[in-house]
């Protein structure tokens, strides 16, 4: 059948009848209403949003035992906000408040009913947490949204260049291999990526000829930089969606370079899915405001304007089964100062700027994202992979994979320039190392700090 065929009988038919009368569940009702409310005027997602942050507000009052008394305990007290940055009056919620309280914090109708989900984020430490069957549904719908924006939406046939979690063999081999193939995707390993087999799995995604492209960050890179380096460019590919880690802007022109298209990049977590993503303009990451709440927040808790970045602190309007309100997921984050001139009255993010654990402090009391450090290795293109680590207060140490040892010279040159942006009175280390570790999660952090416990307060 021709793809773009198959992609709108999908899109329309197929899709449709899985999930309402196969899996009995609202996906495609929701896909609809999502796809309305991106249209929305500023003013009316405002307001959209407030009347389900009110909705979910009440559920807690009456439903969360461990909202109630921590909500209590700020001095909060039940009644319907006037408008959403009204929710600043409310503490924030950690994953200790989650994990200490799990069953104060299950709504006491859901108990039993919801399903459940671990991640370890970047850090490694085991989160879990509650949802139920009709946020699920919203998700991904959410999802299917800003997919769609990047040309990977319903139906095209797309190559993810992710973590697998496919059965190997048997029935259930079988049965993974007919869903994705239903959806018109194919899984390539991103995480068995090695200079061994990269030219194979490139010639196993030529052989596939998406129409779309859907990976981690790191591995999208290395695919594409060993396809310029062979001389070698998809077609026909309609965009590539990014997420997962940072994207810098280095990386988004080599792969733009090598599959001949423009990079879509996505922010999302295991929490609550997709936050926000780019439209065709590229001005910006558009937040789902319709889905969600996401605030930024300064060193005083209190929201930061556009323009300043700030802690991201999350409320998904539809969980509720446990209610995740003002979740500070350990993010970084700045809204920007433009309106997207796509007509979208979704707000923009206007950078990621890593995670709070991840950001390196200086001695003078600046805080450093992994972006400052990217331009420092701009002109060192035989560096292969590359890692801040702050070792110590006054200690930032630079491990590189290069293919032949670097002269003191570089070296010195290298200092110098790490030097100049962490201060005089920090230590820089350059060191060697044969290869830089991901999380277990198969994601690449450019920048750690083992020296947040030392730095607190």
């Amino acid at each position: 059948m021709d793809i773009a065929l198959y992609e709108r009988l999908f899109r329309s038919v197929l899709f449709p009848a899985y999930e309402t009368l196969v899996r009995r569940r609202a996906t495609a009702s929701h896909i609809a209403e999502y796809d309305a409310n991106q249209w929305l005027s500023a003013d009316a997602l405002a307001a959209l949003q407030l009347s389900k942050l009110n909705t979910l507000l009440a559920h807690c009052w009456e439903h969360v035992p461990f909202l109630q008394s921590h909500w209590r305990g700020a001095g909060c007290v039940p009644g319907e906000l006037r408008h959403v940055s009204e929710l600043a009056r409310y503490p924030t919620l950690t994953k200790t408040h989650i994990s200490a309280n799990y069953d104060g914090m299950t709504a006491t109708p859901w108990r039993g009913r919801t399903l459940s989900k671990v991640t370890g984020g970047s850090t490694g430490d085991p989160f879990r947490f509650e949802y139920t069957m009709d946020v699920y549904a919203r998700r991904t719908a959410i999802m299917w949204r800003g997919y769609g924006w990047g040309g990977a939406g319903l139906g095209a046939r797309t190559a993810y260049l992710w973590g697998t979690g496919l059965r190997s063999g048997g029935w259930g081999g079988l049965k993974d291999r007919l869903f994705h193939g239903a959806f018109n995707r194919h899984f390539f390993d991103a995480f068995s990526l090695s200079g061994s087999n990269i030219d194979r799995q490139i010639d196993e995604i030529f052989q596939y000829r998406p129409r779309a492209v859907v990976g981690y960050v790191a591995p999208v890179a290395l695919v594409a930089r060993r396809m310029i380096e062979t001389g070698r460019t998809l077609s026909g590919v309609r965009g590539v969606l990014t997420g997962a880690e940072a994207l810098f802007e280095p990386e988004r022109r080599d792969i733009e370079k090598a599959f001949g298209c423009p990079v879509f990049d996505t922010y999302g977590s295991r929490e609550v899915m997709l936050m926000a993503s780019e439209c065709e303009r590229h001005e910006g990451r558009h937040v789902n405001a319709d889905h969600l709440v996401l605030e930024t927040l300064g060193a005083d808790g209190l929201p930061t304007g556009p323009g300043e970045s700030g802690d991201v602190a999350l409320t998904d309007l539809h969980n509720f089964g446990m209610p995740m309100v003002r979740y500070l997921n350990g993010d970084r984050a700045t809204y920007s100062r433009m309106k997207c001139s796509c007509g979208r009255g979704l707000p923009l993010l206007a950078s990621i700027d890593g995670r709070v654990l991840d950001l390196i402090k200086t001695l003078d009391g600046r805080l450093v994202p992994g972006e400052f450090f990217v331009a420092s290795m701009l002109d060192s293109p035989d560096v292969k992979q590359w890692q801040v680590v702050q070792t110590a207060v006054d200690c930032v140490q630079l491990r590189l994979v290069v293919p032949t040892p670097w002269t003191p010279e570089r070296r010195s040159k290298m200092a110098a320039k790490l030097q100049a942006t962490v201060g005089a009175a920090m230590r820089v280390e350059i060191v060697e190392v044969e290869a830089i570790a991901t999380t277990a999660s198969g994601k690449r952090r450019l920048t750690i700090s083992m020296a947040n416990v030392e730095m607190a307060g």
